[in-house]
């Protein structure tokens, strides 16, 4: 969601999702995917997203680069691609949505190397099934606390087909890099790590 924007910067309203205290990816790739379509074209989408720690308050979007951004990200149309980085602003986050992740893991597939639904879940984007299936991809190569850190999508992910994610690699025991698929096709790749646990940056 947006809330207001200036010349340099582009204010978003970010919640806190379930018991979490620190915005969670899936509300930010949620309303950079708004942003797409609101200040780029109704077809725009977000090709790559990035963060590289955790953020508590309330975040703000700029299309150059700032020194203290936590994150960047890319929006894109078929001929068209912007660039832009995230700041973590000052003013508080307060509102907080649920969200039963249970309901996705309960229909995943899981599989050596590969997590995956046989069909879509309707009330979950995309990114959100994404997100569960990578998690449960990641506890294969160990339990603990696993974050996302960066996506890269040759496509949009959509609501309405299956998707599955396949490991790729394992660096260190720290970091997951996967495959995504959805609708039988690959769409992209992306990137979980082991959070440190010390000032919120990744590990």
């Amino acid at each position: 969601m947006l809330t207001h924007h200036t010349e340099n910067s582009i204010a978003l309203d970010i919640p806190f999702r379930g018991a979490r205290d620190y915005a969670h990816s899936t509300d930010i790739f949620s309303a950079l995917d708004n942003l797409a379509g609101r200040f780029l074209a109704p077809r725009a989408y977000v090709k790559s997203m990035t963060l590289r720690r955790k953020v508590q308050r309330q975040i703000a979007v700029q299309f150059m680069p700032h020194p203290e951004a936590f994150g960047t990200f890319t929006l894109a149309l078929p001929n068209q691609t912007l660039e832009g980085w995230m700041i973590e602003r000052g003013t508080p986050i307060t509102r907080r949505v649920a969200f039963d992740e249970n309901a996705i893991a309960r229909e995943a597939l899981v599989e050596p190397g590969r997590v995956f639904l046989t069909a879509s879940l309707k009330g979950y984007s995309g990114f959100e099934q994404m997100i569960v299936l990578f998690k449960l991809l990641c506890t294969q190569s160990h339990p603990g606390n696993w974050l996302f850190t960066a996506i890269d999508l040759d496509r949009p992910l959509t609501a309405a087909a299956a998707i599955g994610v396949n490991r790729t690699q394992t660096v260190l025991d720290r970091l997951v890099d996967a495959a995504l698929w959805q609708g039988g096709e690959p769409v992209g790749r992306a990137q979980m790590v082991m959070a440190d646990g010390k000032d919120g940056r990744w590990a």
